[in-house]
């Protein structure tokens, strides 16, 4: 492990950052006047002397007594209808290091781009909610003309796919054939057809493997894989709030590979709030007394999440402590009486709903923070109804329901009407695979992995930038869509004296 340590002060500002590297690459080369310039370093997948498979820091030291010409090697890209492609092969930019100076950058992702345009903007998707059906076709399809097997053997695990198809996937991706869940362990090159293929794991989380036929599409899944496939109905995080899918809601994937993955830093995921109901009270505490009778059982009806209603849900009061709070209180019997219903096979099985006083109301709220969140309150079909009885009013004079729905993207300054995001109501990722704010957890840029906890029972929506120059992973073998400096070079300005260049990098 190489660490990495910064500080930098200039007048009364002080930076500092501190990382470690799992490997560093070290080239102190003298230089002379050539006009072509001596390679320090090469960026690729290929081992050679001098090179390097990918650069997240670098740092360039004139060691010498005259300035020195450095020479950064990189690719051109270009907009095309809001996706991002190469604009040429190769291009070059210089600076001048002078004696004894130095330059540190925290990665080498270095791109030209043909216009006056961001290379880390061009597919924009804002509040969206993944697809309800929880997989997205990846334009990919089954080839049985090659080979049969996948059609008539459910435990073959080659998948041959037409021709060029399997430039799609990556190794560790999951996918879909039918109601069939796949993983992916190998990844054929593309080059033709009989390289288009992926090896295969077979009836996978809940799935049963089976045959399939010609032309079958070849779909991205994104179920939460902490459950089987279909145990949930949209994208959600599961009762302990976790959530994790091997692609990112099939966003960041293209045909050739160019501007594959998400670009890093515009991740925004935002929760649904749950919904509730309000009884119309006003100015109550734990200590006020509800007026109901001591040691007798009420009834009511709840409705949880659009579900079939429970009828008559059942609570007996306490012997002495009839206010709304404190040990035994109506609200802590009638939290009882949900708590046990969660456990219970019916219509409130797994159904998480919370009782309490909020801003002087009574207040019940759906445990599940779901598009479909709701808590509706009626008269009981039979028994003795609480409304209308001492503190609570009649059910027809009950509060009407207000639905799930997401927090506001912008909040509005109650003083000066001033205008700001609404950072507590995003989850976002910092640029560095991490994900903060409203949940925490990760996401590879790449592949769209995504691994993260929040809310219990959550449905969300997502915002995030694809398909652009800067996106995805460290692209430096690809025939197009090198994303990152490919080379590194140097030479001494003085056509009488040579410098000696230190170039450190760290990846």
């Amino acid at each position: 492990m190489a660490n990495v340590n910064v500080n930098l002060s200039l007048g009364n500002n002080a930076f500092t950052k501190s990382k470690g590297y799992n490997q560093v690459f070290e080239n102190t080369q003298e230089v002379d006047n050539t006009d072509g310039f001596i390679n320090l370093l090469s960026v690729s997948g290929t081992k050679a002397s001098s090179t390097v498979a990918s650069i997240k820091a670098f740092c360039v030291y004139n060691m010498g007594d005259v300035p020195a010409e450095v020479q950064f090697l990189y690719q051109e890209w270009k907009n095309n209808s809001n996706v991002d492609d190469q604009n040429a092969a190769a291009r070059y930019a210089t600076m001048l290091l002078p004696s004894g100076d130095f330059f540190y950058l925290p990665h080498g992702r270095l791109i030209g781009y043909n216009a006056d345009e961001s290379a880390a903007n061009a597919t924009t998707i804002e509040n969206t909610a993944p697809t309800a059906a929880m997989y997205v076709d990846s334009g990919a399809d089954l080839d049985t003309a090659t080979s049969g097997d996948m059609a008539s053997d459910a435990a073959e695990q080659t998948l041959y796919l037409e021709d060029g198809h399997s430039k799609y996937f990556k190794v560790g991706d999951l996918i879909r054939l039918e109601n069939e869940i796949c993983e992916i362990t190998a990844v054929g090159t593309g080059a033709d057809l009989a390289n288009s293929t992926c090896t295969i794991k077979r009836g996978l989380y809940g799935s049963t493997a089976a045959t399939h036929a010609d032309d079958v599409a070849v779909r991205l899944p994104f179920f939460n894989m902490t459950a089987d496939f279909d145990k949930f109905s949209v994208s959600q995080t599961d009762k302990n709030g976790v959530f994790h899918a091997k692609n990112f809601f099939g966003y960041g994937r293209t045909a050739d590979a160019i501007s594959d993955g998400i670009q890093a830093g515009s991740i925004g995921i935002k929760f649904y709030q749950a919904g509730y109901q309000e009884i119309g009270l006003s100015g109550i505490n734990a200590n006020t007394n509800t007026g109901l009778a001591a040691s007798t059982a009420y009834n009511f009806n709840i409705t949880v999440d659009g579900g079939s209603a429970f009828v008559d849900l059942s609570f007996t009061t306490d012997s002495s402590n009839l206010n709304f709070g404190g040990r035994n209180g109506v609200l802590n019997k009638i939290q009882d009486a949900l708590n046990v219903q969660y456990y219970t096979a019916g219509n409130l099985f797994e159904k998480r709903i919370t009782v309490g006083i909020v801003n002087g109301d009574v207040r019940f709220t759906s445990g599940q923070f779901l598009s479909g969140s709701a808590i509706l309150l009626a008269a009981p079909g039979s028994g003795t109804t609480p409304f209308g009885v001492g503190r609570l009013p009649a059910i027809a004079n009950v509060e009407g329901a207000v639905a799930a729905r997401l927090p506001d993207d912008t909040i509005y300054n109650r003083t000066t009407y001033d205008a700001s995001p609404n950072r507590a109501a995003f989850m976002y990722d910092d640029g560095q695979g991490n994900l903060v704010g409203a949940g925490s957890g990760s996401i590879n840029y790449e592949t769209g992995e995504v691994r993260f906890t929040a809310l219990p029972n959550a449905e969300f929506v997502l915002n995030l930038i694809h398909k652009s120059a800067h996106a995805g992973g460290v692209n430096s073998d690809t025939a197009a869509g090198k994303n990152t400096i490919q080379s590194i070079g140097a030479r001494s300005v003085n056509p009488k004296l040579n410098t000696t260049v230190k170039i450190l990098a760290y990846n």
